[in-house]
């Protein structure tokens, strides 16, 4: 019988350290590399029969925890936790107080799942880093949470970033991103932004997308990137899969036809997301003011008309079709999209000098 509870109605049922992996084990799926397992029950409310959270901790024979699952019972409810921990490549940043020195940075990813009563109920994707330096007492925690919704296409996301340091709390958190996994789209509604001992990015357009690994960034930013000079609405997104064959001379990483169609298998990374969105969004704009009055804008207009009757494939003609005013136009569209991304993720790290650039999901 356990008779020693704390002030808050806690108290240990049970606890096992160090303990070899075993067929009791079989049932929770953990990774090859662990090879030792703690095993802790704690009681709650003064009625641990009802009220109680296992904490099962799965370890690599160096020691380090790879992961952990937690199942937490009340009177009505069970949550079960999974978490899988990852130690990140060493990164390098800059040392602020000092430019000519270089900054290792030792980090891990916190993966969570969380089931409520057997359903999925959210997920978690957590970083954390630290410069290896003990002058300097610091971590840097990046975290983007998902929760489930009644409509299985649709969830909430929250955002933060923090620096933490001798006590100081510096970062951001972003709440209530309702968000379209088949669209891609997000709906801001009462979206909710706090900010802590640093400047405003609200108003910054790509700031909810620094912190997606390109996957994420993939689905997500061809429904925000635009020519800032010509910014178009009501573009329909589309990800095709086509691989280049090996005798062809170009490769197509998009076009657009009335939907913005890009390429998933040949566009590999942010920056061929941002520029070839932008690249096919201001086709989209062409066409719209190619739809106008002649008399509103008729010299530029005209040239994309001109451009449109002398328009050739890249696969007859390249140099031909490099040189077409309208792919011109949409190549300048391009670049001047990728400047206007890294300029605001420059201005997002140069708030955060101690996170790697895996921290913004690269």
């Amino acid at each position: 019988m356990i008779s020693r509870f704390n002030s808050k109605g806690s108290c240990l049922i049970n606890k096992q350290i160090g303990l070899a992996l075993t067929k009791r084990f079989e049932g929770i799926k953990h990774p090859q590399c662990a090879k030792s397992v703690d095993i802790v029950k704690i009681g709650h409310n003064f009625n641990p029969d009802k009220y109680n959270t296992e904490i099962i901790t799965f370890r690599d024979k160096y020691g380090k925890i790879v992961q952990r699952n937690i199942i937490e019972k009340t009177e009505g409810d069970v949550v079960e936790i999974k978490k899988n921990y990852k130690t990140l490549p060493i990164g390098e940043v800059e040392d602020p107080s000092n430019f000519m020195n270089i900054l290792e940075v030792a980090g891990r990813k916190i993966s969570s799942v969380i089931k409520k009563n057997g359903k999925y109920f959210s997920k978690i994707e957590e970083i954390q880093t630290t410069p290896n330096s003990s002058s300097k007492p610091l971590v840097t925690i990046s975290k983007i949470e998902s929760f489930a919704t009644p409509y299985p296409q649709i969830e909430i996301e929250n955002q933060s970033i923090y620096q933490y340091s001798k006590g100081l709390k510096k970062g951001y958190t972003v709440k209530d991103i309702a968000r379209n996994n088949d669209a891609g789209l997000f709906t801001f509604g009462d979206l909710k932004c706090s900010f802590e001992n640093m400047k405003d990015i609200s108003n910054d357009k790509y700031f909810l997308l620094h912190l997606y690994p390109a996957k994420n960034f993939k689905r997500i930013a061809p429904h925000i990137v635009e020519n800032p000079q010509h910014p178009v609405t009501g573009a329909n997104i589309h990800w095709y899969n086509k691989k280049a064959p090996k005798e062809a001379k170009t490769v197509s990483l998009g076009y657009y036809n009335g939907t913005v169609n890009l390429n998933n298998r040949e566009i590999n990374s942010k920056e061929q997301v941002i520029r070839t969105t932008a690249h096919e969004k201001e086709h989209m704009y062409q066409r719209i003011e190619m739809a106008k009055q002649k008399n509103e804008s008729p010299e530029e207009i005209q040239k994309y008309i001109d451009a449109t009757k002398n328009y050739v494939k890249p696969s007859d003609d390249f140099e031909k079709y490099s040189q077409n005013y309208k792919e011109i136009k949409a190549n300048e569209a391009g670049e001047l999209a990728v400047q206007d991304y890294f300029s605001s993720l420059n201005n997002l790290r140069s708030e955060f000098p101690y996170a790697p650039s895996y921290q913004f999901g690269y």
